[in-house]
């Protein structure tokens, strides 16, 4: 959080949860229905459920972080640093890119992709950048987050480093530099430092075309839109130019997550509130900063080190608590009609798959290829009327009504 002239970080916390698990709230006439998409942080497989909880589809992942459904029924998904990748939902690999050699990580937190582009997030090693740091407060190295584009073929189409353009990030965010970086020490003081991840990238979006696109150039289409989470800046870089031409966040946002481009032009995202104590769902208006909706519960509303969001389009918000394994949809007004605790927690090093890196939802027509491909054997099932149920689509319907 940037206050008072510092740039201050805290340390790890989590919320824990208790029963039931599962679906909580479910009021039907007020969701968004569809299904759900979610990672366990660091777990062996990715979920698919549906309105009630149901798991529909599994995927088997070496370590489930961030995933995405695909028109063709595929998910594509990455595996924390090491490659990206497309799975068939009987995760079998038909792509994956593991890098060119130059980089460190060819992905790490998150990707975007469409039929033919695929747009990474990756990190560089590289020497200390002269006055980025309070002098005395070094590291050895950084470790640079880079964004990559590249093709299906694999070819890399476009590369931009943060590091070549730190003093455009700092006057358009406003920091001085050297950047203050602080940190509390535990007789309540705060002492410099130097991250050697100094920006820690977590989402990138290649910008929709928007109302607000078409008037200003910063937010047109193609423009790629960042998260920098140890600057507490939302950014937007503009490739035909390679320069960054727009941030916002330091004062307000405070470790943030998950910054998307609504159809409005305004941008939603997870403020977690790492430093703050409690986190905060924020949609803004980029031109002017001033944040339209926000939805917050004090201390009952905390994930300080990862989460994210999704506008629906009801225009209803679905909000990943990460660090409580807690996922739940919200109308404008901020009434809870869909409310979800991950009953997974045995996964991942430390039972961290307790946690949900990521969530989205989808709506039945987007999820109608996948169900379509399962070709599994029905034995012995038939509906109320004694019909036999002979595909697995038939059959989710089934324990649907």
């Amino acid at each position: 959080m940037y206050t008072d002239g510092r740039l201050l970080t805290a340390g790890e916390k989590t919320r824990l949860h208790s029963d039931p698990f599962g679906v909580r709230t479910y009021v039907p006439e007020k969701c968004f229905q569809g299904y759900t998409l979610f990672s366990p942080a660091w777990g062996d497989q990715e979920y698919l459920i549906d309105m009630r909880g149901l798991v529909v589809h599994t995927w088997r992942v070496t370590h489930s972080n961030v995933a995405e459904l695909l028109p063709n029924g595929n998910l594509f998904t990455q595996n924390c640093g090491k490659w990206l990748e497309e799975l068939t939902p009987d995760s079998e690999t038909v792509w994956r890119w593991e890098g060119d050699g130059s980089l460190v990580a060819p992905n790490h937190h998150d990707f975007w992709v469409d039929d033919d582009t695929v747009v990474s997030l990756a990190a560089k090693r590289e020497p200390v950048i002269p006055g980025l740091f309070t002098p005395g407060t070094e590291p050895e190295h950084l470790r640079t987050d880079v964004i990559v584009k590249l093709n299906r073929k694999k070819e890399i189409l476009y590369r931009f480093s943060f590091g070549d353009h730190l003093d455009t990030l700092c006057e358009l965010a406003g920091y001085p530099l050297p950047i203050p970086y602080m940190r509390k020490t535990g007789d309540n003081t705060y002492e410099p430092y130097g991250p050697s991840d100094w920006a820690h990238a977590n989402t990138i979006e290649v910008l929709p075309a928007t109302p607000l696109g078409r008037k200003d150039s910063r937010f047109k289409a193609g423009n790629l839109l960042f998260s920098l989470r140890h600057l507490d800046i939302i950014g937007i870089v503009d490739p035909d130019i390679n320069e960054i031409v727009w941030c916002y966040g330091p004062g307000i946002l405070d470790g943030q997550h998950q910054p998307t481009m609504l159809d409005n032009g305004n941008i939603l995202v997870f403020d977690n509130g790492t430093y703050r104590g409690h986190s905060i769902v924020r949609e803004i208006e980029p031109t002017s900063g001033r944040i339209v909706w926000q939805y917050e519960d004090g201390e009952d509303f905390f994930s300080p080190f990862r989460a994210g969001n999704q506008r629906l389009p009801n225009g209803n918000t679905l909000i990943c608590e990460c660090d409580a394994g807690h996922l739940f949809e919200v109308t404008p007004e901020k009434e809870i009609v869909w409310d979800f605790w991950s009953p997974f927690v045995n996964q991942g090093p430390h039972h961290l798959g307790k946690r949900i890196h990521r969530a989205t939802r989808y709506s039945p027509e987007a999820v109608e290829p996948l169900l379509r491909s399962r070709q599994d054997r029905i034995v012995a099932e038939v509906d109320r009327d004694g019909r036999r149920v002979s595909t697995y689509r038939e059959l989710i319907t089934l324990y649907q009504s």
